[in-house]
């Protein structure tokens, strides 16, 4: 199973909520405070305009412990100015130190200051002093993100829906899949910078999966059942969806029902090949051509072909 597949139900109810409440400022969209392969040190932050007019950012700063990044003038933390703005829809990049953080996308801002690997609050302040947006609030540890011994390595924190609020669920790391950029070394880094979040993508492109039955706690079932499921895809064709069927029982790990179906909601399923019992349960995984998985795991049944 892809591990696309953990936390998408979660993902897609944030994301449901999303186009409702668009806002018309800049928020902090990413966050690489792993700093890439290349260097830990080569750290990075975006931001992100979900809004229908540019954003002229003179005044405003951006805020981490001791450090003040001024994003319009050479000030305090800021090394270098390249663009005080932000466009409808579009990014801002600030680099940390010089330019080669991210090696082959410009930077806006260079500045300097360190993230602390072991978490901190950032916090985006408009020219009046109003705090417009923050990241990682009230958080001893990053919500998101990874180090250097991780599965996907010094994966950036990526918010979901960007105009959504900074919470927890609201933030994941990069996958390691859709990236954007290479680090100093040329090599492909694990985050987005100038290009949509991984988890935005997935928010938007992820099959939804419904069990339809069984999924009621404390169901018998005898002989041959036809399991009933739901299956859409967003960015697709429904139709074109594979679904997977995993069973297990109380004493037991999942292991395959049936792989591979076509997306036609029914499978009818042998029972008396199963042991009698009173703790079996179902999942259904489904799966788009482009390798997002969605996963659901019904109630508990019995099954009980003896007699």
């Amino acid at each position: 199973m892809s591990k696309r597949s953990a936390g998408a139900l979660l993902i897609l109810v944030i994301a449901a909520g999303w186009s409702a409440s668009m806002a018309a400022d800049p928020v902090i969209n990413e966050v690489a405070w792993s700093g890439t392969a290349a260097s830990s040190s080569d750290e990075w932050i975006e931001l992100y305009n979900p809004g229908p007019n540019p954003i002229d950012l003179a005044g405003w700063t951006l805020q981490f412990g001791d450090t003040v990044i001024h994003l319009s003038i050479v000030d305090g933390s800021t090394r270098e100015v390249r663009s005080a703005r932000i466009e409808a829809g579009g990014y801002f990049l600030l680099e940390r130190t010089d330019d080669s953080a991210v090696s082959d996308v410009d930077a806006d801002i260079i500045y300097s200051g360190s993230l602390s690997n072991a978490g901190c609050t950032l916090r985006l302040v408009d020219a009046h002093g109003a705090e417009v947006d923050t990241a990682n609030a009230a958080a001893e540890a990053w919500f998101a993100g990874t180090s250097a011994d991780a599965d996907v390595p010094r994966a950036t924190m990526e918010r979901v829906a960007p105009a959504a609020a900074d919470t927890p669920e609201n933030w994941a790391s990069n996958n390691g899949l859709l990236r954007n950029g290479c680090d100093a070394e040329g090599s492909p880094i694990n985050g987005t910078p100038r290009a949509e979040n991984s988890a935005t993508a997935a928010a938007r492109m992820t099959p939804q999966v419904r069990l339809l039955f069984p999924n009621e706690a404390g169901v018998t079932l005898r002989g041959n059942v036809v399991v009933r499921w739901e299956a859409v895809d967003p960015d697709g064709d429904d139709a074109a969806l594979r679904v997977d069927l995993w069973l297990r029982s109380s004493a037991g790990e999942w292991r395959s029902v049936a792989d591979g179906l076509a997306n036609g909601g029914a499978y009818t399923w042998d029972t008396a090949a199963m042991e009698d019992g009173s703790r079996y349960q179902l999942r259904v995984v489904a799966a788009d051509a482009q390798g997002f998985t969605a996963m659901v795991e019904g109630a508990v049944f019995s099954i009980a072909n003896d007699g």
